[in-house]
């Protein structure tokens, strides 16, 4: 029988802002593989799309994208990302903090 081998998966993190975004990008262990940010504009978005790919196919690794709300600040971006196929998961800001308060373990975060 052979072992069978999980893929590698880096998880992408885009904290929206008005004229630029933060984007962080993690290994599977957490590690920061690489902070940055573009601009919100369609080369921003160019050099976005450009860093990711290029980290993940140096990792053998498939990509998830996770950024705060859809639409609003986050458009066009978040429909970029889901024409490309990759997987979207929305992060509500308010929940999170909330989170933050609750369990001490995530005031780090």
């Amino acid at each position: 029988m052979t072992a069978r081998i999980t893929p590698k998966e880096l998880k992408v993190g885009i904290d929206v802002g008005g004229s630029n975004h933060a984007i962080a990008i993690s290994d599977d262990d957490g590690n920061i593989l690489k902070e940055f940010e573009v601009s919100h504009t369609s080369k921003g978005f160019e050099e976005f799309f450009k860093t990711i790919e290029e980290i993940a196919q140096s990792k053998h690794a498939t990509l998830s994208i996770a950024m705060e709300g859809y639409n609003g600040l986050a458009r066009p971006l978040d429909t970029l990302i889901l024409e490309r196929g990759y997987k979207l998961y929305n992060v509500n800001n308010m929940k999170l903090a909330r989170f933050k308060e609750i369990f001490d373990v995530m005031k780090n975060l």
